[in-house]
């Protein structure tokens, strides 16, 4: 697509159900260099840090019109209909000759906050990129930020891969989620792929089970460069450090649109990380399979079979799994003591299916627990 001429875009407004996207106006710096000063607002973001009121002034007159003037992308401030509110801004930059996709960027500011206006903004600008031969649309987010993933994801974006190194922030390139919309797609939310948990996560008191985070990696990496763990391991090799990093830090984009969701069990008492869990979603519909490790500092007090029993009752109940399976090399005991101490029942065994790092197998002693709502009658 070409650029538009003259003043085509000078002046241009669109509207959603309950906001106007004008272009930006002198009078609008005050309010925009208020929200920047919220700390939030420079975590995804690359901003001048302090946040001035020239800094505002120039965005509202400089920047934020930039691509309206050169005619290759509409800049909009975020108004709210019904009171005249500023609530943000949202851009959609079109795509130059031959380059197949426009990209859309969103910032809601804090009091505005959890209302959908991001994803309302970024179906009316799709919409009008559609409308003007535009045939693939984008959103790309640093992978921690799930504010905006989930954006995406409610406009009708639709999840297609992670890019190392590809989305710049305050602290240097960061890997990049990538969300697409084609012309032709019917701009529905895209479900999640896993039930949210509880705010405060799960807790039996003495453990806990909440969402794998950034904060967790150097936790995670002692765990899985552990002897133990690795010689119990498939390979015979400790991960990187590099790729512990990226599995913490994706770990709540993978709840939103992975095939696994990663839990971190937390010891209620120190407030620190005592194991990890995965529930992955990889086989028939409402089929859960997990797998676990514990830090050596927490071995032996039965962690992981408080973790099973806690997540039990979420993903029958909430998350409507009909069935959780786990497995476990023959010599390991002490996994297979978890699962029965969990409820868990002995479902089998797999020959030769599990390797060791020396490259011979091991037979899997299987586990299954059936929620109760799906057991067959016949």
């Amino acid at each position: 697509m070409g650029e538009f001429r003259g003043t085509e875009l000078d002046e241009l407004v669109l509207s959603s159900d309950r906001l106007t996207l004008r272009p930006w106006q002198p009078s609008d710096a005050a309010a925009v260099h208020e929200a920047m000063q919220d700390r939030s607002m420079h975590e995804f973001l690359i901003l001048p840090d302090p946040y001035t009121a020239e800094d505002a002034v120039q965005f509202v007159t400089e920047i934020g019109t930039s691509n309206r003037r050169a005619g290759t992308g509409l800049g909009c401030a975020l108004v709210e209909s019904a009171t005249g509110r500023l609530v943000g801004s949202a851009d959609i930059r079109m795509p130059a000759p031959r380059r197949e996709a426009a990209n859309i960027g969103y910032v809601v500011y804090r009091p505005a906050g959890q209302r959908g206006y991001a994803a309302e903004a970024s179906r009316a600008l799709a919409s009008w990129a559609f409308a003007h031969a535009v045939g693939r649309v984008e959103i790309r987010c640093a992978v921690a930020n799930l504010a905006s993933a989930k954006s995406a994801l409610n406009a009708g974006f639709r999840f297609e891969g992670v890019l190392r190194g590809d989305v710049g922030t305050p602290t240097g390139m960061a890997d990049g989620a990538v969300f697409g919309r084609l012309a032709g797609d019917p701009g529905e939310p895209i479900a999640r792929r896993f039930a949210p948990l509880p705010a405060d996560g799960l807790s039996d008191g003495v453990l806990s089970l909440r969402v794998l985070m950034p904060g967790d990696a150097a936790a995670l990496l002692e765990q899985e460069t552990d002897p133990d763990t690795v010689r119990s391991g498939f390979t015979g090799d400790a991960p990187s450090e590099a790729v512990i990093t990226r599995t913490a830090t994706q770990g709540g984009l993978d709840w939103l649109v992975g095939n696994a969701a990663p839990f971190a069990m937390v010891d209620v008492a120190t407030g620190q990380v005592a194991g990890s869990l995965r529930l992955r979603q990889a086989g028939p519909p409402n089929v859960g399979g997990i797998g676990y490790a514990v830090r050596p500092p927490f071995r032996g007090r039965g962690y992981t079979t408080r973790a099973l029993r806690l997540l039990v009752p979420w993903a029958f109940e909430v998350a409507d799994f009909a069935r959780l399976e786990l497995g476990a090399k023959v010599s390991n005991i002490g996994s297979q003591r978890a699962a029965l101490g969990a409820g868990f029942e002995a479902d089998g065994v797999l020959r030769a299916r599990l390797r060791h790092p020396e490259g011979t197998f091991s037979d899997e002693v299987r586990f299954a627990m059936v929620n109760p709502r799906y057991r067959s009658v016949g």
